[in-house]
């Protein structure tokens, strides 16, 4: 009786599969390019992705002793149906995550960049599929001399390591996007998506990919927030212990990653002006969120590209210095001295996530007691400031400070306006202690950070009526008497459903509360829904990945 490969080999004969033996050649150029790239290419996406990394060692390993058994003559039809088959997906898979994101994995959801490297290779598959098809359907039609498959074969691998040491391929690694995890309630160690910044220096990417696959605290802050702090340079990992960068890679830059394509314009050039001076005071600060909301999304967008090249560059002057652990005696850079998404300490403890989130749900219900300004003036509050965009109008309870940090009483609550029927939008914690350190105490985790507000004019009667850059002249000669201030230390929680701040739910400010919400707090309906800037930011917490890698772990653990 026959063996079953003699009958394959004598199928094969028959249709004239194998007479090209030059096709051969070029397939197995084709195929070892893309190989090599997928495995040089390994530790950029292992650093984030133990699957990933495997799925490239796989893929590479695959393609080239493919190549190899080609190059001693082993072409079979099998094989040419299976380069055909396993590139034909690759590339699928890779127009599937330029285009919409790939449902699962560490970036799942997310629309990759589009680079040279992964370019080239995803042509060389394509190559690949075109070549096997012709020597498996049409072998007899198609026919090339052996010089020509060699050289178009040596030009392959030519192009392949061209494009393995292009920049593109040093930057590859460092994905502009970034995963969520879901709710705060999620134990989700996803991979990082929003919030995978550009790494300045390689002796951080380990350290980030281990947080990575560990913290549980990305459902705290709305997406717009990761995807900001990314754009931005803001360190997400060690609250600015870590340095990272945003600079665009070369990728970017020839795709167009500029809307103003490099011309600048006269909008960015406002904003870039309001946030070097956003650091001169409480007006200031308030100036820059007003620029901001008159921007334009095409100068929103370039001024996130400006603020992440001050922040690879280590410019100190662009107003976008990270706050200290301890604050200096007179901190009130603007709106807490830091403008855009706040640094953010990664939390990696299940149970202090967990506790974190039973505490902003405790936050989150103590704030909507008191949906208007009304509600709070009946219950003992009343009003310290004037509405100030960025932070809003404060309304104190000076019955409950003292040096005691208690989430369900909080000092001050902040509204939409000036009246009684202002809406809610946030909470603020003031304690009194004195000397230059800021109180310990606080919400679980560390990145609630308190600031103060340093010789503040006031009013009695009234309250804060101009900030703290005037003189004790100038506040006398509008009636006030600048105040001390530096044992009172204020931080903000930005819980109100609608109104989570795009830098960060402890941001010292939030870019939502602009002047034209304070136009409309008395008609519209509540939430935050009247500021001008809220279709520019994804306001939900973070997508959920479609498994978390602690499960992925399990699984494997229990084959």
């Amino acid at each position: 009786m026959a063996d079953v490969s003699d009958v394959a080999d004598v199928e094969e004969a028959s249709t004239g599969v194998g007479e090209q033996p030059s096709l051969g050649f070029l397939l197995a150029g084709l195929l070892a390019g893309a190989g090599v790239i997928h495995l040089v290419m390994i530790p950029s996406h292992i650093g984030e992705s133990w699957a990933e990394g495997i799925a490239f060692a796989v893929v590479g390993w695959a393609q080239i002793a493919a190549g190899v058994a080609l190059l001693l003559g082993r072409g079979s039809r099998r094989l040419y149906t299976a380069v055909i088959l396993g590139s034909a997906g690759v590339v699928a898979l890779w127009v599937v995550s330029r285009t919409v994101g790939l449902p699962f994995g560490a970036h799942a959801g997310v629309v990759e960049p589009v680079g040279l490297v992964d370019q080239i290779c995803a042509a060389l598959e394509l190559g690949a599929v075109l070549v096997a098809g012709a020597m498996l359907f049409a072998p007899a039609r198609l026919r090339i001399g052996m010089l020509g498959a060699s050289v178009a074969a040596i030009a392959v691998l030519g192009l392949a390591t061209a494009a393995i040491v292009s920049p593109d391929a040093s930057s590859h690694g460092a994905h502009a996007g970034g995963t969520a995890t879901g709710t705060a309630t999620a134990t989700a160690a996803g991979a990082s998506v929003a919030h995978t910044d550009h790494a300045a220096g390689s002796g951080h990417v380990a350290q980030m990919a281990a947080i990575d696959l560990a913290r549980c605290d990305l459902g705290f802050n709305p997406q717009s927030y990761w995807d900001d702090a990314a754009k931005m340079g803001v360190d997400t990992y060690g609250g600015g212990s870590m340095q990272v960068a945003a600079a665009p890679t070369l990728n970017e830059l020839v795709a167009g990653g500029d809307p103003l394509e490099g011309r600048g314009s006269e909008g960015l050039d406002k904003l870039i002006a309001a946030t070097s001076q956003s650091s001169g005071g409480e007006g200031a600060a308030a100036g820059l969120i007003l620029s901001l909301s008159d921007a334009t999304d095409a100068d929103y967008t370039a001024w996130t590209r400006w603020m992440g090249a001050m922040a690879a560059s280590g410019t100190a002057g662009g107003g976008h210095g990270h706050a200290s652990s301890a604050a200096a005696p007179s901190d009130n850079g603007g709106h807490g001295g830091h403008a855009g998404p706040q640094p953010w300490t990664a939390m990696v403890d299940q149970e202090q996530c967990d506790t974190l989130d039973a505490e902003l749900s405790l936050a989150r219900s103590t704030a909507l007691k008191y949906p208007t300004a009304a509600d709070a003036m009946a219950a003992g509050w009343e009003r310290v400031t004037f509405y100030v965009p960025g932070i809003a109008a404060h309304y104190m309870k000076y019955g409950v400070v003292d040096g005691k940090f208690q989430i369900d009483q909080p000092e001050m609550i902040l509204y939409d306006g000036n009246t009684p029927e202002a809406r809610v939008v946030g909470l603020s914690y003031y304690m009194i202690q004195p000397g230059q350190a800021e109180p310990s105490q606080g919400f679980t985790g560390a990145n609630d950070h308190s600031h103060r507000h340093v010789g503040l004019c006031n009013k009695a009667g009234v309250g804060v009526i101009g900030d703290s850059t005037l003189t004790a002249e100038e506040c006398a000669a509008i009636g006030g008497i600048k105040s001390d201030g530096s044992k009172g230390w204020m931080s903000h929680a930005w819980v109100v459903p609608g109104c989570e701040s795009p830098w960060g739910v402890f941001s010292a400010a939030s870019p939502l509360l602009d002047g034209k919400l304070e136009q409309a707090s008395t008609t519209n309906a509540g939430a935050c829904s009247g500021s001008g800037v809220r279709d520019r930011y994804e306001l939900r917490s973070g997508r959920p990945p479609v498994a978390s890698q602690t499960e992925v772990k399990e699984s494997a653990a229990g084959e």
